[in-house]
């Protein structure tokens, strides 16, 4: 469970660090993500991911506070999908309208929640 949870937080720390780094190369992602068949796509992969987390928490030492961000990446991808297109294409004009620098602000939650994640995991240490 402890490396389920630690591929988990690699992809977040990741996705979070492009951001930060190089968020041009997020626009494409931005673009999908907002389109009505992405809507879809993003948000059975946040439930998807969500329901892997919540199920590999006991391998962290924070258990608790990891079920807690799982379940709110599941909820966060069950509103998505109740997202309409017209709605969704207003967020992705205003994601990108304002340039890089929000897209920096954005990407530094998935990055700390990264290293979190990742933190709880690697400081683990197994009941006897």
């Amino acid at each position: 469970m402890r490396n389920v949870v630690l591929l988990i937080a690699a992809l977040l720390v990741a996705l979070g660090l492009t951001g930060v780094l190089y968020p041009e190369g997020l626009t494409g992602l931005v673009k999908y993500s907002f389109s009505p068949t992405g809507i879809i796509v993003v948000g059975i992969a946040r439930i998807v991911v969500g329901l892997v987390l919540f199920l590999a928490a006991r391998g962290s030492s924070i258990a608790n506070a990891v079920r807690v961000i799982a379940a709110l990446i599941i909820v966060a991808g069950i509103a998505g999908l109740f997202l309409s297109p017209e709605r969704a294409q207003s967020l992705s004009s205003s994601f990108l309208e304002n340039g890089p620098d929000r897209l920096r602000i954005i990407a530094c939650f998935p990055l700390a929640v990264g290293l979190f994640i990742g933190g709880s995991a690697l400081f683990h240490r197994p009941k006897r």
